[in-house]
């Protein structure tokens, strides 16, 4: 019962900040599982792998209902999607793969210092100045679909911090670009989860109840307790002030990356 109620609370917590600012996913999911599953007694060289796997298919999750839910306002731009998608799908499988092959002390490291990027640029708010309005060009997206999902595997977030900005910056309307960053962000959990699946699948020092390295009790309780909260934080993103939360979180999920840093090491 006390693992369950941790895994939802766990969930309440997730569903609460992705819908108050748009991000969470992997920026607490990932150092919170990996400090439960550590606290389970399971293999330290499997925890960070496990957090990782675990998160990307929470997203799926996520995608599949922000998808509906976008699509219902007919927001998604699906001709930037359908283009986009096959760099994204080889990027989000290349960064799994080299995370799979890689000590989890190193891939924590990693996970730390993206992290570290993330939230600079939630405390600056950086944002680039907009292009002259055109058209985007295949050529344009293919390189940028395989960094966004490159980047976004390695620390197990849907891709929306990195597409939106990309896609506001070829001016598109900021709603369509949230719309549209939420589609492309399946692929990228797909791709990922995939991969963590079949490269896990016969790992002799994975637990029980594990698709590959996701742990999918984990998956459903997390799930569980994001379905409650996420309305109820994209609510509040008109009534608090978004701007100094961000900051907030920032700070807490530069604590979170460090404490899962020195835990696995």
């Amino acid at each position: 019962m006390i693992t369950t109620l941790i895994l939802v609370i766990l969930g309440l917590v997730v569903g609460f900040f992705a819908g108050l600012l748009g991000i969470g996913g992997g920026a607490i999911m990932v150092p919170a599982l990996t400090s439960y599953f550590l606290w389970q007694k399971h293999d330290p060289a499997t925890v960070v792998h496990m957090a990782l796997a675990t998160s990307m298919s929470c997203i799926v999750f996520n995608a599949l209902i922000s998808v509906k839910t976008h699509q219902q306002h007919h927001a998604i731009i699906w001709s930037i999607v359908s283009r986009i998608s096959p760099a994204v799908l080889i990027g989000s499988a290349t960064a799994t793969f080299i995370v799979i092959k890689t000590d989890s002390k190193i891939v924590a490291l990693i996970f730390m210092s993206l992290m570290f990027l993330v939230a600079l640029h939630m405390i600056i708010d950086f944002k680039p100045k907009s292009s002259a309005p055109r058209q985007l060009q295949t050529t344009e997206l293919l390189p940028a679909g395989f960094m966004i999902g490159l980047i976004s595997a390695m620390i197990a977030i849907g891709g929306g911090s990195l597409t939106v900005p990309y896609l506001s910056w070829h001016q598109i309307n900021i709603k369509k670009a949230i719309a549209t960053a939420a589609a492309i962000g399946l692929p990228i959990a797909m791709a990922s989860c995939f991969i963590f699946i079949i490269q896990g699948i016969n790992h002799p020092d994975l637990p029980d109840h594990t698709l590959g390295y996701i742990y999918w009790p984990a998956t459903l309780l997390i799930m569980a307790g994001s379905i409650l909260t996420t309305p109820f934080g994209a609510n509040l993103t008109h009534k608090l002030p978004v701007a100094i939360l961000k900051r907030v979180f920032a700070v807490l999920i530069i604590i979170l990356a460090l404490k899962m840093y020195f835990s696995v090491q």
